[in-house]
């Protein structure tokens, strides 16, 4: 006999965790909450160009009209994507979940799976936007091969060989890295300015060339504490302030291809998604807002897609469920984007 410790009792007493479930997971979406997101068109994403090099000019007096021009109407369509996520449950699970009431955020184990579910979709739909490879199914990203962001190949069915027009405004310096400099990033702006006439309102880069960026500028950093996007204005979070260039909000994305920063028109750009909906015949349990981690510069990845949450069916005392939509990314407008890649953080 002698003195009770903790020791001796440990074993018998219960443990009692937080309510709350802390994740140590980076599942977050900058780049959609940032760029317009919404519904588009039909069974495809279809639009029309306008391509043309022709100007008018000087003509003698009286002279007869005997050449004629017009600018050539060239569709672009792309094909939606599709995305998904799903998760399983037995019975049992749900039933010792809701019993043990700890974790708090475990009682109700569908719902805690479901929002892991969404924002796992949510990163992998994020991830595609920058570099999905436009296969059957996929996304065609910015950084495709033949994308939006190249200045060779095909897009959208317009081939650049054909449409020089159609090409974006990539500064590369042959896979060789180098440093970011003011001075590339001024060319940057410059080159889709003379292919385009358009302004940028965004700039995208890694975290790394972020923090490169900023160390550029010393002690002269300038900052906002707002940015202005797609002629919205969204507020940082717990504020935060952003580093900005010539005006322009410069942002960073753990997604974004390494070496790369973009320089984005975003009234030209659009992550859209198939129209869906809950019918008597998918049986679903509803949609849901795809929002991936929070992070400290944007706060909650909102994402203004949704999901169509479909039941499996049952396998004996297992509940599957299916999270799912039809994504794709629409860039009207290539030449007004630019990127200068091959940059190394280091240097």
């Amino acid at each position: 006999m002698g003195d009770v410790n903790l020791a001796a009792i440990a074993d018998a007493l219960a443990t009692i965790f937080e309510d709350q479930i802390t994740s140590q997971i980076n599942r977050s979406t900058v780049l959609m909450q940032l760029l317009a997101t919404g519904p588009g068109e039909g069974k495809q994403l279809a639009w029309t160009n306008r391509f043309g090099t022709a100007v008018g000019g000087a003509r003698g007096e009286g002279a007869d009209v005997v050449t004629f021009n017009n600018d050539d109407k060239i569709p672009a369509t792309l094909q939606y994507g599709t995305y998904d996520d799903a998760f399983a449950m037995t019975g049992k699970v749900i039933a010792a979940a809701m019993n043990t009431r700890n974790p708090q955020e475990l009682e109700d184990l569908f719902q805690d799976e479901m929002g892991d579910c969404i924002e796992r979709l949510a990163k992998g739909v994020n991830q595609d936007v920058w570099t999905g490879s436009g296969a059957a199914n996929f996304i065609t990203g910015l950084f495709s091969t033949s994308g939006p962001m190249d200045t060779t190949g095909t897009y959208a069915g317009i081939d650049r060989a054909t449409y020089p027009q159609w090409a974006s405004n990539e500064l590369a310096n042959g896979g060789t890295p180098r440093a970011l400099t003011f001075a590339l990033m001024r060319a940057a702006l410059d080159a889709k300015f003379t292919a385009s006439g358009e302004s940028t309102d965004l700039i995208v880069t890694t975290p790394a060339l972020y923090t490169k960026f900023g160390n550029l500028f010393g002690d002269n950093r300038r900052y906002q504490t707002e940015v202005t996007v797609r002629g919205q204005r969204i507020t940082l979070q717990g504020g935060y302030n952003a580093l900005e260039f010539d005006g322009i909000p410069v942002v960073r994305d753990v997604d974004c291809p390494a070496g790369t920063m973009a320089f984005l028109s975003t009234r030209h750009i659009k992550v859209c998604q198939m129209p869906d909906e809950v019918t008597d015949v998918n049986e679903s349990k509803g949609e849901h807002e795809l929002e991936g981690s929070p992070e400290m510069d944007f706060g909650a990845g909102r994402t203004g897609l949704t999901a169509r949450l479909n039941p499996l069916g049952r396998s004996g005392d297992k509940y599957k469920f299916q999270a799912i939509l039809y994504p794709e990314l629409k860039v009207r407008r290539p030449n007004a984007q630019a990127s200068v890649i091959d940059l190394d953080p280091t240097l």
